[in-house]
């Protein structure tokens, strides 16, 4: 897990391990958060690195090594944070309603702006989204880089654009850029 990582609720007794970057919602890169069930503690293969031997890290309370601790106080902030905004219930709930504002408004572009991915699997994190005349795209990108919004370059492999609104992406962030987007269909439709 990275993006989805603290965004929402998750049983975690339906997984054996969840091995999750905390650089998308958490706290910096670098730092990774493992949440392993305990019958599967003890069982690494011979040719498993050390590291990734969790009984290693079980035995030493995951002091085998020296920690990352800066980046573990900021996850604990972070933390303490997603517990005042009334934890991962209420954080999914923040996250529902910026990925609905987004997906709305490209839904409701008449076609101007294209999402490629099914609407019952659709991201409450990453936002890909094309446009119907993909010329345009090096232009929105520039324009919405002059208005302070970036990173909107799609991922490599698909092109487009993609919002990233990550925990930390206040709802006034994901206002900003759907007024962006309605002024530049207005402005190019």
């Amino acid at each position: 897990m990275s993006s989805n990582f603290c965004s929402k609720p998750v049983d975690v007794s339906k997984f054996g391990i969840i091995y999750a970057g905390a650089q998308k919602n958490v706290g910096p890169s670098g730092v990774t958060m493992v949440i392993i069930r305990k019958d599967l503690i003890g069982n690494a293969q011979g040719i498993t690195p050390i590291m990734l031997d969790y009984k290693i890290h079980h035995e030493n309370k995951s002091l085998y090594n020296t920690p990352p601790c800066y980046g573990i106080y900021m996850c604990g902030l972070v933390f303490e944070h997603l517990l005042e905004l009334g934890g991962l219930a209420g954080v999914e709930k923040m996250n529902k309603k910026k990925a609905d504002l987004l997906y709305r408004a490209i839904d409701e572009s008449k076609g101007f702006y294209r999402c490629p991915v099914e609407k019952s699997v659709r991201s409450l994190m990453n936002v890909p989204f094309t446009l119907e005349k993909s010329e345009l795209e090096g232009d929105f990108i520039k324009e919405a880089e002059k208005e302070g919004m970036v990173q909107l370059k799609g991922h490599r492999s698909v092109g487009g654009m993609r919002a990233s609104i990550y925990n930390a992406m206040p709802y006034a962030g994901v206002e900003k850029l759907v007024g962006f987007m309605k002024d530049f269909q207005a402005r190019h439709g």
